[in-house]
C-alpha cells in the first residue's frame, strides 16, 4: 500500500496544464479521424475476433463480444447486441467499439450515435481510427499467451490479484457531452498498481500527443476501465473518478528502463467486478493457433497513410513519411 501525501497540488485540472506536460500534437493527426469505415477498416474487421463495446451511460457496463454478434451494415452503421438484462430504458446516445485481431497489435475503434431496436443497438457511425500497435507491444499481448494459461482464472479472485497479473487493459471516457472514447493501455504485468481498496493508477506512457482521454477526464471524471489477463477468460470491470496527476510517488512505481512517465491517472472511489468472459471463451482468444499472422492484413503505416490521404498519389507519396513515424514511435515505447 502507498500512502499518498496531498496529492491536490500535483493535479492536472486544465488543458493548458496538461499541454505544459504533454505539447500540443500537430493538426496533420486529425486527419487520421475519418468519418466512415474504408477498405482498410473493413480489412481489419475481417479478421478481428473479439470487439469491445463501450456505453455513453454508466448503468450499461463495458460488453466483450465476439466477432460473429456483431453486424457491419454498411460503411456508416454497425448493428450491437445488447445484454439481456438491459433495461427496456435506454437513455444511451453515443457508443465506442475496439476491434481486436489476435496476433496483431493495432486495432480500430469506432465511436457514434446510438438508437435501440428491440435487443439490438445501431450505432451510426461518426468518427472511426486505426489505433497503432504501442499498447499492445508494451504489453507483448500476444507473445507465449498460453504460458499466462499457468495463472488460472480461479486465483483471480481480488483486485490484487488481477491487476498484479493484467498486462492490458481498455480505458472509456467521455467528454462533457456523453461522446465515449476507447484506448487501449498496455505494458508490463502489474503496471496498473492498486494503492489501497478504492484506489488505483495507471501511468500515461507515450503516444501520439493527441491525449483525448487526458482531456475528456479533464472534464468528466467518471472512467472505466476493462482489464485482461492473457491465457484466461477472465476480465475485471472497474469504475471510478479519475484525475490527472503528477505525484512524484506515484510516478516513481511506474519507471521502465530508466525512464518515468511524466504522467499518470489516478482512480478513486473504484468499484471492481471480476467475471469470465463468454466472448473470450468462444473465440479462444489467446490460443496462438488462433492468431492472425500480421502479414495478411495491409501493412499499418501503408494503411494509416491510405486512411488519412487517400489511395492515389498523395497518399502513395505520404507513405515512407508515416513509415518513419510509425517506426519511430515503436522503436521508443517509454
Amino acid at each position: 500500500m502507498v500512502l499518498l501525501k496531498d496529492n491536490k497540488d500535483l493535479l492536472i485540472t486544465s488543458e493548458k496544464q496538461l499541454r505544459a506536460i504533454i505539447p500540443t500534437y500537430p493538426k496533420i493527426l486529425d486527419k487520421r479521424i475519418r468519418p466512415e469505415l474504408d477498405r482498410y477498416c473493413f480489412e481489419l474487421i475481417k479478421f478481428s475476433r473479439f470487439i469491445i463495446a463501450a456505453y455513453g451511460d454508466s448503468h450499461h457496463p463495458m460488453q466483450p463480444l465476439a466477432s460473429n454478434d456483431v453486424v457491419i451494415v454498411d460503411s456508416k452503421t454497425i448493428s450491437i447486441p445488447l445484454n439481456r438484462e438491459a433495461s427496456t430504458e435506454w437513455d444511451c446516445t453515443y457508443a465506442s467499439l475496439y476491434f481486436i485481431v489476435p496476433g496483431v497489435g493495432h486495432g480500430l475503434r469506432v465511436n457514434g450515435k446510438t438508437q435501440r431496436n428491440e435487443m439490438h443497438l445501431v450505432l451510426q457511425i461518426d468518427s472511426v481510427y486505426l489505433h497503432c500497435a504501442r499498447a499492445a507491444a508494451r504489453a507483448e499481448l500476444w507473445n507465449n499467451s498460453e504460458e499466462s494459461s499457468l495463472v488460472k482464472a480461479i486465483q483471480l479472485t481480488s483486485p490484487k490479484e488481477f491487476t498484479s497479473a493484467s498486462p492490458f487493459l481498455l480505458l472509456k471516457t467521455m467528454n462533457e457531452i456523453g461522446e465515449t472514447e476507447l484506448s487501449p493501455r498496455g505494458d508490463h504485468n502489474g503496471f496498473v498498481h492498486l494503492i489501497d481498496q478504492h484506489r488505483l493508477f495507471i501511468p500515461e506512457r507515450p503516444g501520439n500527443k493527441v491525449a483525448v482521454s487526458a482531456r475528456n477526464i479533464i472534464k468528466r471524471a467518471n472512467v472505466e476501465l476493462l482489464m485482461f489477463v492473457p491465457g484466461t477468460d477472465a476480465v475485471m470491470h472497474v469504475h471510478g473518478n479519475a484525475t490527472l496527476t503528477t505525484n512524484e510517488q506515484l510516478l516513481d512505481l511506474a519507471v521502465v528502463k530508466n525512464k518515468r512517465p511524466k504522467l499518470g491517472i489516478l482512480l478513486e472511489q473504484c468499484h471492481f467486478s471480476i467475471k469470465q468472459c463468454k466472448a473470450i471463451q468462444e473465440t479462444q482468444l489467446w490460443l496462438s493457433e488462433n492468431h492472425i499472422n500480421p502479414t495478411q492484413l495491409t501493412k499499418f503505416s501503408k494503411a494509416l497513410s491510405a486512411h488519412m490521404n487517400g489511395d492515389g498519389l498523395i497518399g502513395k507519396a505520404a507513405t515512407p513519411f508515416i513509415s518513419a513515424i510509425v517506426k519511430n514511435d515503436m522503436n521508443n515505447l517509454y
